[in-house]
C-alpha cells in the first residue's frame, strides 16, 4: 500500500452533499425542541465523520503529488472557507447579547464569544460543565461552535503530524517512503499514525463518559476518534478501485438507517459519546463508502436529490445560524413553539449570509492566489470576534450591593429577619421595584453557597463515599447532622448563624442530586446506583456516632420501584429512612423544599433593575416541581419526624418577590442564596431547638 500515485480525484459527491443536509436537519429538528426526534444531536458526529474523510483525502492527494504538506497553504484554504460566515455570526451574536442579555449572563457569553473566535470555546464549555457553581448555567448562544473549535484543532494538529511523519520517515526510515513523486510515506505509515491517535481517543471516550459526562461530551480528547474513523476511509479508499466495494449498497442502506434510527431510539440513559457514538460514525463511514463505488444501489441516489444536496451546500450556515436564533427566542418568549419558528426561520440569515459573505470570499481568487492574503484576512477575523465579545465582558454592574454608608446592617435587619414572627400577606408590602441596593449582587447571586459547597463537602453524582465536614462549636455539647442533596445543605447558614447561641456542632453529609432515603433512588429518570450506595454509608455512620438531631430536606419528587418512576415510591423510602433513625433514638426534622425560581430570574433582574416587581412569579408554579408534597406525605407516616415548612418566609403571598429587606433570595438551580438562608437562622432555630426540647423529655 503506498502513496506513489494520488488518490482517485472525485471531484463533488452529491451524496455527502446530502448527507451533510441529514445531519444538519437532524440537529436543526433536535434543537427545535421537537418531541418526536430526542437524539438528533448525533449529526454532529456525522458531521465530524463527513469532516475527517474529505480532509485526509485533501492531504493524502497533496502528499501523493508533491511528498510534503504545505501547512500554510492547508490553514489558509480552512480560513477562507470558514472563517468569513463563523465570525460575522459572532459579530450578531454579541451585538444581539448587548441588546437583550445584560449582566453576569451577558459576560459569561461576551468570554464565550472570545473563546469560539480562538477557537477553544469547547474547552471553556467543558471546564464549565464540571464546575459546581456554573452547572444552572443557561445555554450559551455561542454554544454550537464547540463542534467547530474540536475540527479546527484537528485541521492543526493533523497535518501537523503527517508532516512530522514525513520528517521523521525521511531522516530515519527512508526505505519505508514510496518510490514514486515525491516520496510519500506509506499508506502503512500514515495508518499506524491515525490508530495511535485514534484508538487511545475512543478509550478515552468511552471511559470519560462513564466517569465524567458532561465533560466527556465537549471534550477534543474524546472526539478525535470520530474524526479518525473518516480519515480512515480516506486512508483505505486510495488503493481501492470502486468496483471492488461488494454490497456496497447494501452497506449504505444499512448506515444510513443507523444514523437516523440511532437519533430516534438511541435509549435516554446512554452516554454520549462513548461507545455508543460508534452507531453513528460507522453508519456515516458506511454511507460514504457506498457512494464511493461505482455503480452503487445505495442511499447515493436519494441523498443526490436536489432539494438535500441544496440543503447541504448551506449546512454550514444553517448550523452556525439556528442555534443563536433558538437562544434569543427563548429570551424574548420563553416557552411555547417560539425556538421552533425561530429555527426554521434560520434558513433566511444562512441563505443570505451564504451568498453575499461565505461563498464570494471563499472563491474570490485575489485570495485563492496568495497564502499571506488568506492567513491575514483568516487573523483579522478572528481578531474581530475576540473584539466583539471584549464590550460584554468588560459591561459595568447593574446593581449596587451596599448601601451609601458602605457597610451592610446587621443580618436581624436584612432578608427574613424583617418578617417579623408571621409574614405579612398583604402584596403592597413586597411590591418593590427599585430596592437601591441588594445583596448579593442578582447578577452572581448563584455564587452566594454555603460553606459546605464551597468546601466540597457536597460530592458529585459519581461518588458514594460520603464526605463529612464539621461546622459551628467545635466540640459543642449539641451535635446536629446536616443530610442530603443540595436543598438541604442550603440550610447550613442559617444554622451557622444559630449555631454559637445554641452551642450547635454541625456535621455535613452532602450529595449532589441525592435524596436521603432507605429505597432506590433514580437520577433523569435512570436508577441512581451511586445515590443508594451513599446512602448505606451515610446511616451507618449516623447509626454508629449518633448526634442529637438529624436535619435533611431535597428537592427529588420521585424514586424507583421495580421500573417505574414514582412519587409514592419517594415517600415511602422517605418515610423508611427517617423511621429507621428514630428507632435508632436520632430525632429528625425535614426542611421542606423551596419554592423554585424561573430559571432566567438573574436576567430578568438585570433588564429590570427599576422595576423587580416585573420578574416575580407565580407561587403555586414555584411550588409544583418541588419535593414538598412528596415530604408532607413522608412526614404523615413518619409520626414524630417535624416538618418545617418555610414558604411563608420565601414565597409570602402569590407572586413571589424576589428580594425581601434588601437581600436577594434565590439563585440559580431553584435554591435559596446563603445571605437570606442566614436570615433564616433564628426561624430555624426555634423550630430545631422546639424538637430537641420534645425529645430529651
Amino acid at each position: 500500500m503506498t502513496l506513489a500515485r494520488p488518490p482517485r480525484p472525485e471531484g463533488f459527491r452529491p451524496d455527502i452533499e446530502g448527507l451533510r443536509a441529514v445531519a444538519v436537519l437532524l440537529v436543526m429538528v433536535y434543537h427545535a425542541g421537537l418531541p418526536f426526534l430526542p437524539h438528533g444531536y448525533l449529526g454532529v458526529d456525522v458531521f465530524f465523520v463527513i469532516s475527517g474523510y474529505l480532509i485526509t483525502s485533501l492531504l493524502l492527494r497533496e502528499l501523493a503529488a508533491t511528498g510534503h504538506i504545505s501547512w500554510p497553504q492547508f490553514l489558509a484554504r480552512r480560513a477562507r472557507r470558514l472563517l468569513p460566515a463563523a465570525m460575522l455570526v459572532l459579530v450578531f451574536i454579541a451585538t444581539t447579547t448587548w441588546l437583550l442579555i445584560p449582566g453576569r449572563r451577558g459576560r459569561e457569553i461576551g468570554g464565550d464569544i472570545v473563546g469560539a473566535a480562538l477557537y477553544v470555546v469547547n474547552w471553556v464549555l467543558a471546564g464549565r460543565s464540571v464546575d459546581y457553581l456554573a452547572k444552572d448555567t443557561q445555554p450559551s448562544p455561542v454554544q454550537h461552535y464547540w463542534s467547530l473549535a474540536v475540527e479546527e484543532q484537528f485541521y492543526v494538529i493533523w497535518p501537523l503530524c503527517l508532516v512530522l511523519l514525513v520528517f521523521v520517515l525521511r531522516r530515519f526510515r527512508p526505505r519505508v517512503l514510496a518510490r514514486g513523486p515525491g516520496h510519500s510515506p506509506s499508506l502503512r505509515a500514515v495508518g499506524v499514525l491515525l490508530a495511535a491517535i485514534a484508538v487511545p481517543s475512543l478509550a478515552y471516550s468511552v471511559w470519560h463518559t462513564i466517569t465524567v459526562p458532561a465533560h466527556a461530551y465537549f471534550a477534543t480528547t474524546t472526539r478525535v476518534w470520530e474524526l479518525g474513523v473518516g480519515a480512515a476511509l480516506a486512508i483505505w479508499a486510495v488503493d481501492q478501485h470502486p468496483h471492488r466495494v461488494r454490497f456496497g449498497g447494501v452497506l449504505g442502506w444499512v448506515g444510513l438507517a443507523v444514523v437516523v434510527g440511532t437519533a430516534f431510539l438511541l435509549p435516554d440513559t446512554a452516554g454520549w459519546p462513548g461507545a455508543w457514538a460508534l452507531l453513528p460514525t460507522l453508519g456515516t463511514a458506511a454511507v460514504i463508502l457506498s457512494g464511493w463505488g461505482e455503480g452503487s444501489q445505495g442511499p447515493g441516489r436519494l441523498l443526490s436529490l436536489r432539494p438535500l444536496v441544496w440543503v447541504g451546500g448551506l449546512s454550514y450556515s444553517l448550523y452556525l445560524w439556528h442555534w443563536p436564533l433558538r437562544v434569543f427566542a427563548d429570551e424574548l418568549w420563553p416557552g411555547g413553539t417560539a425556538r421552533a419558528w425561530a429555527v426554521l426561520l434560520s434558513v433566511v440569515p444562512a441563505y443570505l449570509g451564504y451568498r453575499l459573505v461565505e461563498r464570494p470570499v471563499h472563491h474570490t481568487p485575489r485570495l485563492a492566489r496568495s497564502t499571506r492574503r488568506s492567513l491575514t484576512l483568516g487573523a483579522s477575523l478572528s481578531l474581530v470576534g475576540v473584539l466583539a465579545g471584549i464590550p460584554l465582558i468588560t459591561a459595568p454592574a447593574v446593581f449596587q450591593t451596599k448601601p451609601p454608608t458602605g457597610a451592610l446592617p446587621p443580618l436581624e435587619q436584612l432578608g427574613a429577619g424583617t418578617l417579623g414572627e408571621t409574614p405579612s400577606a398583604d402584596p403592597a408590602d413586597y411590591a418593590v421595584d427599585d430596592w437601591g441596593w441588594l445583596t448579593p449582587d442578582p447578577e452572581r447571586a448563584g455564587e452566594d453557597r454555603p460553606s459546605a459547597d464551597v468546601d466540597r463537602c457536597q460530592v458529585d453524582e459519581r461518588t458514594s463515599t460520603p464526605v463529612r465536614c464539621e461546622f459551628g462549636v467545635k466540640d459543642g455539647p449539641l451535635t446536629i447532622a446536616l443530610v442530603g442533596d443540595s436543598k438541604a445543605l442550603q440550610w447550613l447558614p442559617a444554622l451557622e448563624r444559630a449555631a454559637p447561641g445554641q452551642g450547635w456542632r454541625i456535621i455535613t453529609y452532602g450529595k449532589s442530586s441525592c435524596a436521603f432515603a432507605a429505597g432506590t433512588t433514580e437520577l433523569s429518570r435512570a436508577h441512581y446506583q451511586s445515590c443508594d450506595d451513599w446512602n448505606e454509608a451515610v446511616i451507618r455512620q449516623l447509626v454508629a456516632d449518633p448526634p442529637d438531631l438529624v436535619v435533611t430536606s431535597t428537592q427529588a419528587d420521585a424514586a424507583l420501584r421495580g421500573d417505574k418512576v414514582s412519587r409514592s415510591a419517594l415517600v415511602d423510602y422517605l418515610a423508611r429512612r427517617w423511621k429507621g433513625l428514630q428507632r435508632a433514638g436520632v430525632p429528625v426534622a425535614v426542611i421542606g423544599d423551596n419554592p423554585g425560581s424561573p430559571s432566567d430570574l438573574d436576567s430578568c433582574m438585570a433588564r429590570n433593575p427599576r422595576h423587580l416587581t416585573r420578574c416575580a412569579f407565580d407561587r403555586e408554579t414555584a411550588l409544583a416541581n418541588t419535593g414538598l408534597d412528596a415530604q408532607r406525605a413522608a412526614a404523615l407516616k413518619a409520626p414524630g419526624v417535624e416538618l418545617i415548612d418555610l414558604t411563608p418566609w420565601i414565597c409570602p403571598v402569590e407572586r413571589c418577590p424576589v428580594a425581601i429587606g434588601h437581600v436577594v433570595i434565590h439563585r440559580a438551580g431553584d435554591h435559596i442564596t446563603a445571605t437570606y438562608a442566614a436570615t433564616l437562622g433564628p426561624q430555624i432555630a426555634r423550630q430545631l431547638e422546639a424538637v430537641m426540647t420534645r425529645e430529651r423529655r
